[in-house]
């Protein structure tokens, strides 16, 4: 079974379609890349996957579960870190995870083991017991991206995953995808970093006025676009 069905999804605002007729299956184990400028449906299009926008016409099935017929089922198999990533400001790190991991019935036993690990990977060290408010932009994508890992989601989708963070960093992120993508979970992100695309993806995808324009893997878009460079490919598929 399919981690993600979606089947003509379509939202609209007043007059304006934000995403049209969205046809996309991902598979277990890929990690399948958005592209796409500002406005085109990135952001809408991961918010109605998550059940935080409901859709206009179309259905979206996590792991076999229509989210609009059964939502907290499907959600309990979805991780998300949305573009502002945002955490209650008089809770420090420790005490949102604590939340998150609440919601999610995380055992005790792999909560423990789980956000030590994490914390190490991550470089978040005494900042777990500050208040939020006190946080980076970075911090708190942070503590986002630990409470995404924590439940081990089969469904993980991250809106720019690597904005605020250090170099350092950003190369843990990918290493963390990598990992998750070899233990067989699939990723959906949302990215303007063209080159962490090119390194990640399975497949990319290209949006633009609310329509998935292209699907492929680099190579195939490489051969569409007549260009091996990714700005050139984005710039030239987006249109």
């Amino acid at each position: 079974m399919n981690p993600l069905v979606i089947d003509n999804l379509s939202k609209r605002f007043g007059k304006q379609w934000a995403v049209r007729d969205l046809n996309l299956e991902l598979t277990p184990g890929e990690i399948f890349v958005l592209l796409g400028p500002n406005g085109a449906g990135k952001t809408t299009t991961l918010k109605l996957i998550a059940g935080l926008l409901v859709p206009s016409s179309g259905s979206v099935c996590i792991n076999g579960i229509d989210i609009r017929k059964d939502a907290l089922s499907a959600k309990q198999c979805i991780g998300f870190v949305p573009d502002e990533p945002f955490i209650y400001p008089k809770l420090t790190g420790r005490e949102f995870i604590n939340f998150v991991a609440s919601i999610y019935g995380v055992e005790k036993r792999l909560y423990h083991q789980r956000i030590n690990e994490l914390c190490a990977l991550l470089e978040i060290g005494e900042w777990m017991d500050q208040p939020a408010e006190t946080y980076s932009h970075g911090m708190k994508q942070k503590i986002i991206m630990c409470q995404l890992l924590l439940h081990d989601p089969l469904l993980i989708m991250v809106d720019e995953p690597l904005v605020g963070l250090d170099p350092k960093i950003s190369i843990t992120i990918r290493r963390i995808f990598q990992d998750l993508k070899d233990r067989n979970r699939t990723l959906l992100v949302s990215t303007h970093t063209l080159s962490f695309a090119r390194d990640i993806a399975s497949r990319i995808g290209i949006i633009n006025h609310g329509i998935l324009k292209f699907t492929g893997t680099f190579n195939e878009l490489s051969h569409i676009s007549g260009s091996d460079n990714i700005e050139d490919i984005y710039l030239t598929l987006s249109g």
